[in-house]
């Protein structure tokens, strides 16, 4: 060093002090480091080939730090291209994310409360979108070198079988009071009143004392409930009877309920066009009209509900007669095949598509409960005519669809006899457990 002149090394002392100023005040360059794998061809003596050998070394490859994510609930009103714009995204984007066809159709039809996030990069940038359809399926769009590619995301749930029992009483005298007095939802209680509505008026037949059980699924998803599955099987005690039903899939894919016999639940006929209402006048041949005061044959019976609430058709068939008069009001008529006739009276409205030849299946809504034509209030009159003569539809026997093929019953009653046994333990004994997965025919 002491052959060096002194006036360079004092150069040299003052540039070392002024490039490690620099290096301080020099902005730092806000990027994370992230190890990715990268192949590189190395040079390696191989002790019997002087052919190199590819190998994997750790690289580190920055990506950019202020990524975003922008997570909205769809308004009312929203549309793709309306969201894009207020998030000040590109046309072309949207363009581009449209043109994948459709894997991406769902992101059309977006409803409101529905749940959409934007990944955006520093320039605001479209980066990814995710939307999560329901609880259980999630798009995922992300963008690549070429252009956007889309994904679906499903949840693989976890089923729980839940088992819950209930009674008619005072305080609960209908089968929606006495559903939610323990805790069931407005959607359970509508299945259970579909698997006997058959074999049960829930207008006319339901009796202080009696009671019902049912086993059915929860839907889970990372410990949360999502939403309710399938009924299993379920009992009701009506005025002294015992129902049975219980779900079955047949080897052809198909689901419906039977009894432990066998026999479907299903019959041709609903003994109620009017879910949840009640009877304000039955069948009666010798009834006083309410409003001519006089004696005037009641050749039906009369559901009373508020004006609006849905009427279903009780059974397949084709729509002989639509219109309206004086008496009747707004009415229908259905023809079921050559023998059986049904009528509905007093209609607010009705339903769209129904007209003379228009077919019609069981539990279709036809129209709505109103109180047009002579009538004191809203309800609905329901006739049943076997062969062009009226029969109180509260008695008439009801032709039933086909049982369990003979070929499938031994898998049947296999597969339902454990869910009857845990249904009646239940029934009887109060004790219950939670079965994850329970088997239900599948």
């Amino acid at each position: 060093m002491n052959s060096y002149p002194k006036s360079n090394l004092k150069i040299a002392l003052l540039l070392s002090i002024a490039l490690s100023v620099i290096i301080v005040i020099l902005p730092v360059d806000e990027r994370i480091d992230e190890a990715t794998p990268v192949s590189i061809e190395v040079a390696k003596g191989d002790p019997e080939s002087n052919t190199p050998k590819s190998r994997q070394l750790e690289i580190p490859q920055t990506l950019p730090k202020d990524e975003k994510w922008i997570h909205l609930k769809i308004r009312s009103g929203d549309n793709l291209a309306r969201i894009f714009q207020r998030e000040n995204l590109t046309a072309a984007d949207l363009q581009k994310v449209l043109d994948l066809g459709e894997e991406v159709a769902s992101l059309r039809k977006i409803l409101p409360g529905q749940e959409l996030s934007l990944k955006v990069d520093r320039s605001g940038a479209l980066l990814s979108i995710q939307y999560k359809k329901t609880a259980l399926e999630t798009m995922l769009i992300n963008r690549h070198s070429t252009g956007f590619e889309a994904k679906w995301i499903r949840a693989e749930p976890e089923r729980l079988i839940v088992f819950e029992s209930s009674k008619i009483t005072k305080q609960t005298p209908s089968l929606f009071h006495a559903g939610k007095a323990v805790g069931l939802s407005d959607n359970i209680i509508m299945k259970l009143s579909h698997i006997f509505q058959w074999d049960i008026s829930f207008a006319l037949d339901l009796r202080n004392g009696d009671s019902f059980s049912l086993m059915y699924e929860e839907i889970y998803i990372d410990g949360e409930k999502v939403k309710e599955g399938q009924i299993i099987a379920a009992t009701f005690h009506n005025m002294g009877k015992i129902h049975m039903g219980v779900r079955y899939i047949d080897l052809a894919g198909r689901s419906d309920f039977y009894t432990p016999e066998g026999q479907s639940m299903r019959k041709a006929f609903i003994r109620d066009p009017v879910h949840f209402s009640y009877v304000s006048s039955s069948f009666n041949l010798r009834r006083l009209h309410p409003i001519h005061r006089n004696v005037m044959p009641h050749r039906g019976i009369d559901y009373a509900a508020k004006s609006g609430t849905p009427v279903i058709a009780s059974g397949d068939g084709r729509v002989t007669t639509r219109r309206q008069n004086e008496s009747s009001g707004r009415y229908i008529v259905i023809q079921h095949g050559e023998k059986y006739t049904t009528k509905y009276l007093h209609l607010s409205a009705f339903a769209r598509g129904i007209k003379p030849g228009a077919k019609v299946q069981q539990g279709q809504t036809i129209g709505y409960v109103g109180s047009s034509g002579w009538a004191t209030g809203p309800h609905l009159h329901y006739e049943f005519l076997v062969n062009g003569v009226h029969r109180n539809p509260k008695t008439v026997s009801l032709p039933k669809a086909e049982p369990i093929a003979q070929d499938e019953m031994q898998r049947f009653k296999s597969q339902i006899r454990p869910l009857l046994a845990q249904l009646e333990l239940y029934r009887t004994t109060g004790f219950a457990r939670a079965l994850e997965g329970g088997s239900t025919g599948k």
